[in-house]
């Protein structure tokens, strides 16, 4: 099929019929092509996989973001109560060695809330390590995901610039087909028209074939003789006495 140059086109003489109508199907055909190309364009899927790759690990990275936020909530509620209890130890300690109270019994009862407080003062600073060293994973597992997240946003953005560029294109193309189209359905004659379309649906978009050494090239019967002989001028249009497609002569 000889491809129609939608900037580049000349304006057929009317009675030409057969070139005018020839051309009118170059178009109809090369808009088709278009529009499968545009409904089927690589960077569509392309990008409906990345959008969806992106939520996922948008989604993960709020995850990780989350455990951060409660490792650190949970980090600053052990250092308060870690706090608290060394502020009742030394309160205690300080009952201890005053000097003021002198009963053993209660001394010995100061000694062991001492102790206790320690004890729990030493299994908090131990949970405090445990945080700190769990932060320290989530935190560098944050970043990483926040980086894989901006490198996919990066990625995405740029099929998505070039998805629009295509479709851009695309739909630029077909609107000079439509124009051309246009144009020439007004120099045809509408008989020709009418059966052109009834044709091209029929006939999976082949409505118009050439004649070459009596044959139609639509259904690739070989007309008789007699008929070919009378089909003298390349400007008129014809039919297949087969298939019924419109013929020009080649």
């Amino acid at each position: 099929m000889r491809k129609v140059d939608p900037g580049g086109w000349q304006m057929q003489n009317k009675d030409n019929q057969a070139a005018l109508i020839m051309e009118l199907q170059e178009v109809d055909s090369q808009e088709e092509v278009l529009k499968k190309e545009l409904a089927s364009l690589p960077e569509r899927e392309e990008l409906h996989g990345l959008e969806e790759e992106l939520t996922e690990r948008r989604q993960s990275y709020q995850v990780i973001e989350g455990k951060v936020k409660e490792n650190q909530s949970r980090q600053k509620r052990l250092e308060d109560e870690e706090a608290l209890l060394e502020t009742k130890i030394k309160r205690e300690e300080n009952r201890l060695y005053s000097g003021r109270i002198t009963n053993p019994k209660e001394l010995s009862g100061i000694e062991a809330e001492v102790r206790s407080l320690k004890a729990k003062q030493d299994q908090i600073e131990t949970q405090i390590l445990i945080c700190l060293e769990e932060g320290e994973g989530l935190r560098k597992e944050s970043n990483q995901l926040s980086q894989s997240v901006n490198s996919l946003e990066r990625e995405t953005q740029k099929v998505r610039e070039r998805l629009v560029s295509r479709e851009s294109d695309l739909r630029s193309k077909m609107e000079g087909l439509g124009q051309r189209r246009a144009e020439l359905r007004m120099l045809i004659l509408e008989e020709h028209l009418q059966l052109y379309d009834k044709l091209r649906v029929e006939k999976g978009g082949l409505a118009v074939a050439f004649l070459l050494d009596e044959v139609c090239r639509g259904c690739h019967m070989t007309l008789p003789a007699y008929r070919v002989d009378k089909m003298e001028d390349r400007t008129a249009i014809y039919r297949c006495d087969f298939c019924k497609r419109l013929l020009v002569l080649k």
